[in-house]
């Protein structure tokens, strides 16, 4: 009976530490850096889904714009990572191409690989632009 006793004594405390701990916010730069690889994801897949289309989909200046938004959110994720002092001159330049891909893929309207890929690159560089 003690030993139940205790038990239940336990669970209680930690059911009622659980209930009262605050919660955890992300920062804005731990959410910037979800975004990131959210974006980096979504413009991967559009590259393949162009590659896969051909025609408008498949011109370099399609193609070129989601890489380029790949490789500036993989470089800020990796900078927000470590708190690199570089973080706001890589998350400038990462809006800048989130912003590019963004206007790319918005002129696929009836594909919703592209439109999935323009929204993700949207909600990054609305939160890069957070950073500082």
């Amino acid at each position: 009976m003690k030993k139940q006793f205790t038990l239940l004594a336990m669970l209680g405390l930690t059911v009622i530490n659980l209930v009262s701990a605050p919660a955890m916010a992300q920062t804005t730069s731990e959410i910037a850096k979800s975004n990131c690889k959210a974006a980096s994801a979504a413009c991967q897949k559009a590259v393949d889904h162009c590659n896969e289309k051909k025609g408008n989909m498949g011109q370099a200046s399609t193609t070129n714009a989601l890489k380029d938004c790949i490789d500036a959110c993989k470089a800020t994720s990796q900078f927000l990572e470590r708190g690199s002092r570089l973080v706001p001159k890589s998350a400038a330049m990462t809006v800048d191409a989130c912003n590019e891909a963004a206007k790319i893929c918005d002129q696929f309207k009836d594909d919703k690989d592209m439109i999935s890929c323009a929204n993700e690159c949207r909600k990054a560089s609305s939160n890069l632009s957070k950073v500082k």
